[in-house]
């Protein structure tokens, strides 16, 4: 079930107004159709009930001699008189609520009509001919209204039937039958076209509006992932509605600080590699005088160490405040430069991987990064077989080694800059720390990642991970 739903803002959006508005139609019609049943079966039975009274006014003040012909001119295909001496109607067959409703209506019609007694009932719908209808069809109708009106009759066939029976004050009894055609709840097909005309254009409105409303949440959501990978990528434009402006200017104002901070300490911690030089090639200069051999050795050893550590820290400073251009780079091809370079590396290509693997990416820094992966790998782990994988989201290229591996503990650790896990890794190896941190720094800032983990056969494995080429 949760696959067919949204999982975006706009979409849900779309969903509730959408959803909102079918349910206020379908309760907005079935009121109006409901209120309009209703009233147009009120007017029917006052309309069959004024043209009853009228009826009976006139046969009323009639002589017996003139009704027959008078009840002959009004019977009709939509009414039928009959004047006798017997009700057409048993006086049991008028509890209905129906009957009983247009009983009062047509006594109230009959307020200045002297009569005795007035019976109602309604005969259920059910088939029959337009001749079968009370009065039968007429056949003197040669006007268009006439034709009219028999088509309409003919339509109605299937209606309810009112029977009559109405006593008059000197005893006799006038019987009619008309049908009763009820109006329907359905639709028409103008109807239907017009509500779907109006549901069209207010869907088409819903989602120009919540598209115009979302579309700034989904550029900062892409700058806030361009901002992982460049802390220099230029300030959003700050445009739509008050929220977010306001959302946008806030995300301005933290990528200028971060700037702001990623500048000082690159800043600072160049001035202070560099100044070290100095107070570092004094010592040097000074130990040459140290008369005791092991102690000038292990002095100049450790001024060594320093000055490497100082390249190193230089050279990570350098890498974070690259301005180094992108480019579209073959990953299959660097990978064979890197690995050509060092006899103890084996590259392997995955059954998906094509002879030409091109990423957006820059150049140098990739390389660096990649090398730094597998001279580690050589470096502690005496060998590296690397290894090119194409996943359904991420280009993964994997550094095997057959090392002592890295404790669980400490697996997050050894990205720290400087940080050497002497008891796991050859302490006699050399290196300053910094080869994983630069390698991560580098993954990251394309939107990929470094992680490690221990092979289950013995060794270390590295997985460098970058988005799929598109």
């Amino acid at each position: 079930m949760k696959r067919f739903l949204p999982d975006s803002i706009a979409g849900w959006v779309i969903v509730v107004l959408i959803s909102g508005l079918a349910v206020s139609q379908v309760v907005t019609l079935a009121i109006h159709y409901n209120t309009r049943s209703q009233a147009e079966a009120v007017l029917e039975h006052f309309r069959l009930a004024e043209r009853i009274a009228d009826v009976v006014r006139l046969i009323e003040t009639a002589d017996e001699a003139q009704r027959p012909p008078l009840l002959a001119a009004f019977t009709s295909g939509t009414l039928h008189v009959a004047w006798s001496d017997a009700p057409a109607v048993d006086d049991i067959e008028t509890a209905d609520a129906r009957a009983k409703l247009f009983s009062d209506i047509l006594q109230a019609a009959l307020w200045d009509v002297p009569w005795r007694t007035l019976r109602v009932s309604f005969t259920p719908a059910q088939p029959r001919s337009a001749a079968e209808l009370p009065g039968g069809r007429p056949t003197n109708r040669t006007t268009r209204v006439g034709r009219s009106l028999d088509d309409i009759l003919t339509q109605h066939a299937r209606v309810p039937v009112l029977r009559l029976a109405l006593q008059l004050d000197d005893a006799s009894w006038l019987n009619f039958e008309a049908p009763f055609v009820e109006t329907s709840g359905t639709l028409s097909a103008e109807s239907l076209l017009l509500l779907g005309l109006v549901a069209l254009i207010v869907v088409g409105l819903s989602i120009w509006a919540v598209r115009r409303l979302t579309a700034p949440l989904e550029t900062l959501a892409r700058a806030a992932e361009q901002l992982g990978r460049d802390v220099r990528a230029a300030p959003l434009a700050e445009g739509g509605a008050r929220e977010m402006r306001q959302a946008t200017h806030a995300f301005n104002l933290m990528q200028e600080r971060l700037q702001r901070f990623v500048h000082d300490r690159m800043q600072m911690t160049a001035a202070i590699s560099h100044d070290l030089r100095t107070p570092i090639t004094r010592l040097r200069l000074r130990a040459e005088f140290v008369e005791d051999e092991e102690q000038r050795r292990k002095l100049l050893r450790d001024l060594d160490d320093m000055e490497a550590m100082i390249d190193a820290t230089l050279a990570f400073t350098r890498e974070e405040a690259s301005t180094e251009a992108m480019a579209s780079v073959d990953l299959v091809s660097l990978a064979e430069t890197v690995c050509e370079d060092r006899a103890e590396v084996t590259l392997e290509l995955g059954a998906s991987i094509e002879p030409r693997l091109l990423c957006i990416c820059r150049p140098v820094a990739m390389r660096r990064c990649l090398a730094n992966l597998v001279d580690n790998a050589v470096k502690y782990g005496y060998s590296a077989r690397v290894r090119l994988e194409l996943a359904s989201e991420f280009v993964t290229i994997r550094i095997d080694d057959d090392g002592p591996g890295v404790p669980v503990a400490d697996q997050e650790r050894v990205f720290a800059p400087f940080e050497r896990l002497d008891s796991s890794r050859n302490s006699d190896s050399g290196g300053t720390g910094l080869g994983l941190s630069i390698a991560r720094a580098i993954a990251r800032a394309h939107g990929g990642d470094v992680t490690i983990e221990n092979r289950r056969e013995g060794g270390l494995r590295v997985t460098l991970s970058l988005p799929r080429p598109s």
